[in-house]
C-alpha cells in the first residue's frame, strides 16, 4: 500500500446566495374593484434577467411600475437592493434605470447631447463607452446630430433604449423594449440587453417578442440560463 502525501483538501465552507436584486412576494394590485395583477411571486438575482409575458391585461406594466416602486401593492410586497421597492426608488436612484412610460427627452438637444448629458450627470460612476461609440453599438452614428423629433418611430424607440441602457444602473427595467422596431433594430436591440447582462447587470423586460423572451433566458457563457420567464396570467375582472 502506497502513503498518499498528498496535503488535505480545504473545507470551502458553506457557499453563500447573492442577495435578490428584487424580490416580489404575494404582490397584487387592485384599482377600485377591479384586480390589474394577481398574486405574483418572484425574485431576481443579481446578473440575470426576467422576460415578464402574459397576454394584454395581465398586469406586466403595473408589475414593472411596482418593481420600480412608481406604485405600491395592494397585497404582498415588492422589494429591490434589499428594501421597500418605492424606498429603493429614492435612496438607490443610481442603480436603477427605468423605460417605462417613453423617454422624456429635451426637444432643442440632438441625439448625442441626450447622451453625453446622462455620462456628465452620473461624471466618475459613468464607466463609458464614450458617446460616439455607443451610438455605433446602437446603430444610431447616423443620427447622432438630429432632434429627438426629427428621428423615426424606430429610431426614436432605439435612442429611447440606448439612452436608458447608458445609465450606469445595477437594474434595468424596460416595458416592451421591442415596440415599433423592425427585425432589424430587434436583433439589435437583444444584442445590447444580452450585453447588458454579460456584464453583470440584471434586467427586468416585459415583451410579447418571442426573440427578445428566448435571448433573456437562453444559456449565458456561465452555462446557466441568463433569465427566467415570469407569465403573468390575465386577473379575474
Amino acid at each position: 500500500m502506497t502513503d498518499d502525501h498528498r496535503a488535505p483538501q480545504a473545507d470551502p465552507g458553506p457557499t453563500t446566495t447573492p442577495a435578490p436584486v428584487a424580490e416580489v412576494r404575494g404582490a397584487t394590485r387592485t384599482h377600485g374593484t377591479v384586480q390589474v395583477l394577481a398574486p405574483t411571486n418572484w425574485s431576481l438575482a443579481p446578473g440575470r434577467a426576467a422576460a415578464v409575458v402574459g397576454p394584454n391585461g395581465s398586469g406586466k406594466t403595473t408589475l414593472l411600475r411596482l418593481v420600480a416602486g412608481a406604485d405600491l401593492p395592494t397585497t404582498g410586497s415588492v422589494a429591490t437592493f434589499g428594501a421597500p421597492a418605492n424606498v429603493s426608488r429614492q435612496r438607490r436612484r443610481e442603480d436603477l434605470a427605468l423605460l417605462l412610460d417613453g423617454l422624456p427627452t429635451y426637444p432643442d438637444l440632438t441625439v448625442a447631447e441626450h447622451l453625453a448629458l446622462v455620462a456628465a450627470a452620473w461624471g466618475p460612476r459613468h464607466p463609458g463607452p464614450g458617446v460616439d461609440a455607443w451610438l455605433g453599438r446602437a446603430g444610431l452614428a447616423r443620427v447622432r446630430d438630429q432632434l429627438p423629433a426629427e428621428l423615426s418611430s424606430g429610431e426614436g424607440q432605439m435612442f429611447a433604449l440606448a439612452c436608458t441602457l447608458y445609465r450606469p444602473a445595477r437594474l434595468v427595467l424596460l416595458d416592451e423594449p421591442e415596440q415599433r422596431l423592425d427585425a432589424r433594430w430587434r436583433e439589435l436591440a437583444r444584442s445590447l440587453l444580452v450585453a447588458a447582462l454579460d456584464a453583470g447587470r440584471s434586467v427586468v423586460a416585459a415583451t410579447h417578442d418571442p426573440g427578445l423572451r428566448a435571448a433573456l433566458t437562453a444559456p449565458g457563457p456561465d452555462g446557466a440560463p441568463r433569465g427566467v420567464e415570469v407569465a403573468l396570467a390575465a386577473p379575474d375582472r
